[in-house]
């Protein structure tokens, strides 16, 4: 997530806080650790509704800010209502002009970037905290290579695809976007493609795999609009296990496709999940057989009058009845 500090300042452990655009860095023995058994697996792809083993390389992240990629399966010109604008009508309707004037509103002053205290003041100027998932999916239509900076580029080129030039045009196309999340669900493929550009947000420089908080805390960013039933169970599983060094791409993508298709009473461990599934599944089978036993426990207890108080009469009080 870098190193910045300024607009946003992660809690300690073992509960994970909120994160956003220019989130702080987590600290702790842990966080900076590279796994390179889980590295080599890393993948951009998401399975398919049956899990299969993935064993493509991932490429490594892109550093710098410039606009490498493109949206929406490469669709430049793609709007949130599903149309598309050429690069010539985006040339017409937009004035760079206008787009160049907006960028040196927020820039720092001594690069050519906006970074924290920018990212702040655009944030307030669009109603919205630095960690709202609406600021999350900025992010990802400038497709921003890192927290805590929007480059030049990043910045004017995102505006361009979203057809939008001053913060009201922002406000409106961020809200289409949301809306239209919303109305899709988490198996549409714009969700897919938030859910994977979060991972490499997340991110620190040079490293590929996130910290267990930062993760923690992205899951229940990512999630706002679609939370899927096993979540909070899942972030407990994480947060009560704070032995668990990070979170690889592989897990990161595989865990749209489990909460998809996972029943945790019905789990097959022989099929190609993650070991931290197999773990998690385990852990959650063996709480709610405790849970279980211990309600078991309580409803006999009450059966026969010795729990919470019983209920029952107490010895003098069955010597009172005899005597009487």
């Amino acid at each position: 997530m870098g190193s910045c500090l300024t607009c946003f300042k992660a809690p300690p452990n073992p509960t994970a806080g909120n994160v956003g655009v220019c989130g702080g860095a987590v600290s702790g023995p842990d966080a900076a650790v590279i796994d390179p058994d889980v590295a080599v697996h890393e993948t951009d792809d998401l399975l398919a509704a049956s899990p299969i083993r993935m064993t493509s390389l991932g490429s490594d992240r892109k550093s710098g800010g410039s606009f490498k990629k493109t949206l929406l399966n490469g669709n430049l010109g793609a709007l949130p209502d599903g149309s598309t604008v050429t690069g010539k009508d985006l040339a017409t309707q937009i004035s760079d002009n206008d787009l160049n004037k907006l960028f040196e509103e927020y820039k720092d002053s001594q690069e050519d970037a906006i970074l924290s205290e920018g990212i702040e003041r655009l944030c307030c100027d669009l109603g919205y905290k630095p960690d709202d998932f609406a600021i999350l999916v900025l992010a990802w239509r400038l497709d921003a290579s890192q927290m805590c900076q929007f480059t030049k580029s990043e910045f004017i080129q995102g505006l361009q695809q979203m057809n939008a030039a001053s913060i009201d045009d922002i406000k409106t196309r961020l809200r289409q976007i949301i809306d239209k999340l919303s109305a899709t669900g988490d198996e549409s493929e714009d969700f897919k493609q938030l859910y994977r550009f979060t991972f490499r947000f997340g991110l620190e420089p040079g490293h590929r795999i996130l910290s267990l908080d930062m993760a923690v805390s992205l899951w229940r960013l990512v999630f706002t609009v679609h939370t899927p039933d096993i979540l909070p169970r899942w972030l407990n599983f994480l947060e009560q296990h704070q032995n668990i060094r990070g979170v690889p791409k592989d897990t990161w993508n595989m865990f749209l496709n489990f909460v998809e298709t996972c029943d945790i009473t019905q789990y097959d461990d022989t099929e190609a999940w993650p070991s931290l599934f197999d773990d998690f599944v385990e852990y959650e089978q063996e709480r709610m057989k405790a849970v279980a036993a211990a309600a078991l426990a309580a409803n006999s207890s009450k059966s026969d009058g010795t729990g919470d108080g019983g209920g029952g009469p107490d010895e003098d009080d069955n010597n009172n009845d005899y005597n009487s």
